[in-house]
Protein backbone atom coordinates (compact mmCIF):
# COMPACT_ATOMS: atom_id res chain seq x y z
CA UNK A 1 0.00 0.00 0.00
CA UNK A 2 1.13 3.62 -0.50
CA UNK A 3 0.05 4.15 3.09
CA UNK A 4 1.24 8.01 3.80
CA UNK A 5 -1.40 7.42 6.93
CA UNK A 6 -3.49 10.58 5.99
CA UNK A 7 -6.77 10.64 6.66
CA UNK A 8 -8.79 10.49 3.05
CA UNK A 9 -5.26 8.74 1.53
CA UNK A 10 -5.51 5.77 3.29
CA UNK A 11 -9.30 5.09 3.47
CA UNK A 12 -9.23 5.89 -0.21
CA UNK A 13 -6.64 3.46 -1.38
CA UNK A 14 -8.17 0.58 0.98
CA UNK A 15 -11.20 0.78 -0.27
CA UNK A 16 -10.08 0.65 -3.67
CA UNK A 17 -7.74 -2.09 -3.24
CA UNK A 18 -10.64 -4.08 -2.10
CA UNK A 19 -12.79 -3.42 -4.60
CA UNK A 20 -10.95 -4.59 -7.27
CA UNK A 21 -9.54 -7.54 -5.81
CA UNK A 22 -12.86 -8.43 -4.10
CA UNK A 23 -11.49 -10.20 -1.71
CA UNK A 24 -8.93 -9.69 1.55
CA UNK A 25 -5.75 -9.73 0.37
CA UNK A 26 -2.39 -9.09 2.32
CA UNK A 27 -1.59 -5.26 2.72
CA UNK A 28 1.40 -3.75 3.80
CA UNK A 29 3.12 -0.57 3.75
CA UNK A 30 6.79 0.81 4.23
CA UNK A 31 6.43 3.78 5.33
CA UNK A 32 6.43 3.09 8.19
CA UNK A 33 10.21 2.05 8.09
CA UNK A 34 11.61 4.84 6.43
CA UNK A 35 9.36 8.07 6.50
CA UNK A 36 7.80 9.50 3.23
CA UNK A 37 10.70 9.88 0.93
CA UNK A 38 8.96 11.75 -1.46
CA UNK A 39 10.24 10.96 -5.22
CA UNK A 40 12.23 8.40 -4.24
CA UNK A 41 9.32 6.35 -2.03
CA UNK A 42 8.32 4.16 -5.24
CA UNK A 43 11.52 2.95 -6.00
CA UNK A 44 11.72 2.15 -2.77
CA UNK A 45 8.56 0.31 -2.08
CA UNK A 46 9.55 -1.56 -5.08
CA UNK A 47 12.48 -3.01 -3.78
CA UNK A 48 11.21 -3.88 -0.71
CA UNK A 49 8.13 -5.54 -2.47
CA UNK A 50 10.90 -7.82 -4.42
CA UNK A 51 12.97 -8.29 -1.82
CA UNK A 52 9.66 -10.01 -0.02
CA UNK A 53 8.93 -11.79 -3.05
CA UNK A 54 12.32 -13.79 -2.67
CA UNK A 55 12.88 -13.72 0.95
CA UNK A 56 9.87 -15.33 1.45
CA UNK A 57 7.98 -13.13 3.78
CA UNK A 58 5.50 -10.17 4.65
CA UNK A 59 6.69 -7.31 6.48
CA UNK A 60 4.39 -5.92 8.94
CA UNK A 61 2.92 -2.70 8.85
CA UNK A 62 4.77 -1.05 11.73
CA UNK A 63 2.92 1.20 14.70
CA UNK A 64 -0.93 -0.07 12.63
CA UNK A 65 -2.41 0.11 16.51
CA UNK A 66 -6.14 0.54 15.42
CA UNK A 67 -7.63 0.49 11.84
CA UNK A 68 -9.60 2.89 10.78
CA UNK A 69 -13.50 1.43 10.71
CA UNK A 70 -13.93 3.17 7.05
CA UNK A 71 -10.83 1.42 5.55
CA UNK A 72 -11.35 -1.35 2.89
CA UNK A 73 -11.62 -4.87 4.38
CA UNK A 74 -8.30 -6.18 3.81
CA UNK A 75 -5.57 -8.56 5.56
CA UNK A 76 -3.21 -5.83 6.96
CA UNK A 77 -0.29 -7.64 8.12
CA UNK A 78 0.30 -6.88 11.59
CA UNK A 79 3.09 -9.06 12.01
CA UNK A 80 6.21 -10.24 9.90
CA UNK A 81 5.02 -13.48 8.26
CA UNK A 82 6.35 -16.12 6.13
CA UNK A 83 4.94 -16.27 2.68
CA UNK A 84 5.67 -16.92 -0.91
CA UNK A 85 3.83 -13.99 -2.62
CA UNK A 86 3.63 -14.72 -6.43
CA UNK A 87 1.96 -11.31 -7.37
CA UNK A 88 2.90 -7.97 -5.80
CA UNK A 89 1.12 -4.56 -6.20
CA UNK A 90 2.94 -1.12 -5.36
CA UNK A 91 0.73 2.23 -5.32
CA UNK A 92 2.11 5.21 -6.09
CA UNK A 93 0.19 9.05 -5.41
CA UNK A 94 2.29 11.76 -6.30
CA UNK A 95 1.51 15.81 -6.07
CA UNK A 96 -0.46 16.97 -8.49
CA UNK A 97 -2.78 13.84 -9.26
CA UNK A 98 0.33 11.80 -11.05
CA UNK A 99 -0.66 8.13 -9.92
CA UNK A 100 0.87 4.54 -10.64
CA UNK A 101 0.16 0.92 -9.38
CA UNK A 102 2.86 -1.40 -10.58
CA UNK A 103 2.23 -5.17 -10.83
CA UNK A 104 4.98 -7.82 -10.64
CA UNK A 105 4.91 -11.10 -11.01
CA UNK A 106 7.50 -13.63 -9.85
CA UNK A 107 7.69 -16.43 -12.98
CA UNK A 108 10.14 -19.07 -11.57
CA UNK A 109 9.52 -21.47 -8.47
Amino acid sequence: MHGTATDIGDVSESNATAAVFGREIPASTQKSYTGHTLGACGAIELVYSILMMHGGFLAANRNLDELDPRCGKLGYVRQTMEAKPRLIMTNNFAFGGVNTSLLVRLLED
